[in-house]
């Protein structure tokens, strides 16, 4: 006999969201699912992506602890185009997170994190933007249709937004880097 708690633990993210057709509804509707910690900080989005396991949610709570930032959904959040604006909204769904809130903000940045023994940050244009965000998208790739209206937003959010490389180190130097960007570029 199975227990429940096996039973559970055999079950996907990706079976989860088949499940409720979540990601063909938000693509559907002019955007895509995307693997990140998605923070608000001043009424905007930030979201952390990268790799499983690479500090999304440490950068995250990160920006809670020192910069008051609000943590929207620590696993996923729906990225959207609607009245010619992207916005990263909130999704009934956490994963492994305990956050999972139904806000709906203007996106002010995209970062890519990666582990490194010093903190660097770099902005990504043009294909390697686009690369970047790919990685994070969770679509139905059997859906020829879904891929290439997911491919248009993501064009759009690589054109769009900034999108940066934060190679780093697990301490608030990151945040650091990242804000000082942010305010030369007059995004914060």
């Amino acid at each position: 006999q199975v227990k429940k708690s096996q039973y559970l633990q055999g079950i996907s993210v990706k079976t989860l969201l088949n499940a409720i057709a979540l990601e063909h509804l938000v693509v559907r509707n002019n955007g895509f699912i995307f693997h990140c910690s998605y923070i608000e900080h001043k009424g905007k989005a930030i979201l952390f992506t990268a790799p499983s396991g690479t500090g999304k949610s440490t950068q995250a709570d990160l920006w809670a602890i020192h910069r008051g930032a609000e943590i929207i959904n620590g696993d996923r959040a729906a990225v959207r185009c609607a009245d010619n604006m992207l916005l990263a909204e909130g999704i009934p769904f956490a994963g492994s997170s305990k956050y999972c809130n139904n806000k709906s903000m203007p996106i002010q940045a995209i970062v890519y994190l990666g582990q490194a023994p010093t903190t660097t940050i770099r902005k990504l244009r043009g294909y390697e933007a686009f690369s970047k965000i790919w990685e994070g998208v969770s679509a139905n790739t059997w859906d020829k249709t879904d891929m290439e209206l997911v491919a248009t937003v993501v064009q759009r959010v690589a054109d769009s937004i900034p999108i940066y490389h934060l190679p780093c180190t697990p301490d608030e130097s990151a945040s650091n880097a990242l804000e000082e960007v942010l305010r030369k570029e007059e995004i914060l």
